[in-house]
C-alpha cells in the first residue's frame, strides 16, 4: 500500500539493514482490537458461567486467535532484514533466513506493475533456515520497500562479499547508497 521507499532503517545494535515497517499494519491491528473485545468478554463469561453455546465459544476462540495473529503480524511485520550472515524474511507465523553464500543476485522487477514479491534465486535450498510456518520459499515481501532497490542491494552484497561484515553500520549504509546506481 502506498509508496515503497528506496531505503532501509539502519540498526547497528542488531546489526542489520531493515525495510521500514508500514504504519498501516499498526493502524489495522489497533482498529481490529475494538471489534475483537466483545469476543474476549464472551470467552471470559463462558468460562465463568458455562452458559454460552459451543458454537459461540468456538466462534469466540477463533476470533480471539485471529486477533492474536493480526496483532502479532503488526508487531513482527513481514520485514526484510539484511544481516552480515544473510537475508532474513519474517512474518507473523515464522521466518526464513537465507545465507549470503546460497543467494544469486535477484532480477529487479520491471518498473511497470511492480509486484509485492521479489524472487530470490537460491542455489542450495537445504541451507535456508526456516522457523514456524515460513513465508513463501525464495520470495521476499517487497510491499514496504522498493523492489528494485531491494534487488540492487542484495545483488551488491552477492557480488561484493567483502562488504557484508559491515552491514548494520551507518558508514556502510552511506557507502552502499553512494555505490548503488542512481534510483528514480
Amino acid at each position: 500500500m502506498g509508496v515503497r521507499p528506496a531505503a532501509f532503517v539502519v540498526q547497528p545494535q542488531t546489526p542489520a539493514f531493515v525495510a521500514p515497517g508500514p504504519a498501516w499494519t499498526v493502524f489495522f491491528a489497533v482498529g481490529y482490537l475494538g471489534p475483537a473485545s466483545p469476543h474476549v468478554g464472551g470467552l471470559l463469561r463462558a468460562s465463568r458461567s458455562g452458559t454460552l453455546s459451543t458454537f459461540d465459544v468456538v466462534f469466540d476462540v477463533l476470533w480471539v486467535g485471529l486477533t492474536v495473529l493480526v496483532v502479532t503480524w503488526a508487531w513482527r511485520g513481514h520485514w526484510v532484514r539484511l544481516h552480515p550472515s544473510g537475508v532474513r524474511q519474517t512474518w507473523a507465523l515464522g521466518s526464513a533466513t537465507v545465507p549470503w553464500e546460497v543467494v544469486l543476485a535477484p532480477q529487479a522487477p520491471s518498473a511497470v506493475g511492480r509486484r509485492s514479491w521479489l524472487r530470490m534465486r537460491i542455489i542450495e535450498p537445504q541451507l535456508v533456515r526456516l522457523r514456524g510456518i515460513p513465508p513463501r520459499r525464495g520470495l521476499l515481501r517487497a510491499d514496504n520497500v522498493d523492489p528494485g532497490f531491494l534487488a540492487a542491494v542484495i545483488g551488491h552484497y552477492v557480488d561484493h562479499p567483502e562488504h557484508r561484515a559491515a552491514i548494520g553500520s551507518h558508514t556502510e549504509y552511506e557507502r552502499l547508497l553512494a555505490e548503488l546506481p542512481a534510483r528514480g
